[in-house]
């Protein structure tokens, strides 16, 4: 039996019309769309028997984190697609880039995991197989992938990543599409072969290919995945931008099989982390210090009063000893003429940071970045910090992504210093054909903007400022 719970009014009490204490539901559709606040309602508890006190910002949310970024996917093919008039019909047979075989993988476990939950009632589950494959398509393959379609070439790799990006698009709304029945369609009409339904609901439901998935390369890109996650989150906590290179990433493992795919994948590692080097290290204790306390819930019903002397010789433990509590082994220890065999469930083991690392550690896998930033890094940094504001001038001034550009720049020494020694970088990121300076800020300002200030599309100019640098933009189409 499925039984739905009660869908409540945000302060918890009934719906009522006199109360006026909801949203109506043709009001909420109107801002966020039908399928925004379908989505809300199968990805919530209500569908388990629970009570669901209703809010529209779980509609806002749910449109600005899953249906937003499945758009976006879909608007980035469309974009590179009409560039390159790709009109992909099938996945490539064997592709030879590895982002493409493991995606195509995804893709089936998705197929295979969607089913397992919709098979089983559970929509709430079934949900989120989908939230997480919209997640790695964005900010995993795509990200990955933008040099491929940026390329002005159609050589066989861009090939290839068109027809994956196009065959996952269609199986992924395929899929979804009795959860979000409308942008699935809209998604669907515009991407289906020739020879397909007319409508994503007069498709056949796809089945898993097992025979298609790569285990050995998801397993791959999961541990890389994680090491960028944890090297993310440090910067995140240590509020280090991750447009600001850095020195060195340390990793250490006590899985020989994730050290082996570290290494593997150690060039995915360093772009992802806008790192300079990735450092392996054999010994955790290369970054961080260890100590230990006793675990007094866990040994005291078995210690009783000698759990002092106890406590005592566990916090005199040395690194290496707790080193070894790590890795499974058994410690034997002495307590009132007695053998104590101590494992790691029996201490509570605190690190703690070497000097000039950030440390962070999940299960097995330990990541340590190197914060300290050189002049060369701090001047590359500016630069990439540069490059987004020029990105966006360029989108709000109508380019598309394929245009090239002439850009002006103006700001004081250290800037220019910055921007000479990243020229070919800048230029390259920008697809700026020339570049010219002024160390007159105020001037180069007001005569970019006397050229290139007005609505013309294709021009503009701005005052940016750039880590305490104040720094003049203009920018103009070529051609």
């Amino acid at each position: 039996v499925i039984v739905n719970g009660i869908v409540l009014a945000e302060d918890g009490k009934k719906m009522s019309k006199s109360l006026r204490n909801y949203t109506p539901p043709m009001d909420v559709m109107s801002r966020f769309g039908s399928d925004a606040l379908r989505l809300s309602l199968m990805y919530s508890t209500v569908v388990k028997g629970e009570d669901l006190k209703y809010s529209d910002d779980t509609v806002r949310e749910v449109l600005k984190s899953i249906i937003i970024p499945l758009w976006n996917a879909y608007s980035f093919f469309v974009t590179y697609a009409n560039i390159d008039g790709a009109h992909p019909q099938a996945p490539p047979a064997s592709p030879a880039n590895p982002l493409d075989r493991w995606l195509l993988s995804e893709a089936e476990r998705l197929v295979e995991d969607v089913t397992a939950q919709f098979e089983a009632y559970d929509l709430q589950r079934a949900i989120d197989p989908i939230v997480d494959f919209i997640d790695l398509l964005n900010n995993w393959y795509i990200r990955r992938s933008r040099r491929r379609f940026w390329r002005s070439e159609n050589d066989t790799d861009k090939t290839e990543a068109y027809a994956t990006l196009h065959h996952v698009l269609v199986k992924l709304v395929t899929v979804a599409a009795p959860i979000i029945p409308f942008v699935t369609e809209e998604i669907y009409g515009n991407l289906k072969a020739d020879d397909a339904p007319q409508s994503v609901h007069l498709c056949d439901y796809p089945v898993t290919d097992r025979d298609k998935r790569d285990y050995e390369l998801e397993e791959k890109m999961a541990v890389t995945r994680q090491a960028v996650s944890m090297g993310r989150a440090i910067r995140s906590m240590h509020n280090l931008k991750i447009r600001q290179p850095l020195r060195a990433i340390h990793l250490v493992t006590r899985e020989s099989s994730e050290k082996r795919i570290l290494r593997e994948m150690e060039d995915i590692i360093r772009e992802e982390l806008n790192v300079k080097e990735v450092v392996f290290r054999e010994n955790e204790e290369d970054l961080v210090e260890y100590s230990a306390k006793a675990n007094f819930r866990k040994l005291g019903r078995e210690l009783g009063k000698d759990m002092q002397e106890a406590a005592a010789k566990i916090q005199g433990l040395s690194g290496r000893e707790i080193q070894g509590l790590i890795e499974g082994t058994t410690l034997s220890m002495d307590i009132a003429g007695r053998t104590l065999d101590l494992t790691q469930d029996d201490v509570i083991i605190q690190r703690t940071e070497r000097e000039n690392l950030r440390v962070l550690n999940e299960g097995s896998l330990t990541v340590a970045l190197d914060p300290e930033i050189t002049d060369d890094l701090r001047q590359e940094g500016v630069v990439r910090d540069l490059i987004r504001q020029v990105q966006n001038l360029r989108k709000e001034s109508g380019l598309d992504v394929a245009d090239r550009i002439r850009l002006e720049l103006s700001g004081p020494p250290e800037l220019h210093e910055a921007v000479q020694n990243n020229e070919e970088y800048l230029m390259g990121e920008t697809l700026a054909v020339s570049l010219s300076w002024s160390d007159d800020g105020a001037q180069a300002t007001e005569s970019a903007t006397t050229r290139h200030g007005s609505a013309e599309p294709g021009s503009a100019a701005r005052e940016v400022s750039l880590g305490g640098l104040t720094c003049s933009v203009a920018l103009e189409r070529v051609g």
